[in-house]
């Protein structure tokens, strides 16, 4: 069976994480309107449902970072080792993303 390139792997996996979190982020810039509550030439311009949209960011990471994890340990005791390589420094690079977040 023929494997896809190393290159196309990481993209995809990268892909389930960054897909989601533009879903997420169109459907909070389609859907709120920031001029709701302006009165006349006053301008109250609220964050709205920013709160939202990163809690809802760190679930999305955070299962990301999960099954990655788990795609890890399968790939530990399968025979593709440079896979798994790059799938570890995908981890560290989503764990300190994720410290330096919070």
């Amino acid at each position: 069976m023929k494997t896809k390139p190393l290159y196309l792997q990481i993209l995809i996996r990268l892909a389930f994480l960054i897909v989601p979190l533009l879903a997420l982020y169109f459907l909070i810039v389609f859907n709120y309107d920031p001029h709701k509550h302006c009165v006349g030439d006053e301008h109250r311009h609220t964050m709205g449902p920013m709160l939202g949209f990163v809690i809802f960011s760190g679930f999305i990471a955070g299962f990301w970072l999960l099954g990655i994890i788990v795609e890890l340990i399968y790939k530990h005791f399968d025979k593709n080792k440079k896979l798994a390589y790059w799938l570890i420094s995908l981890v560290v690079m989503a764990s300190l993303v994720a410290l330096f977040f919070i």
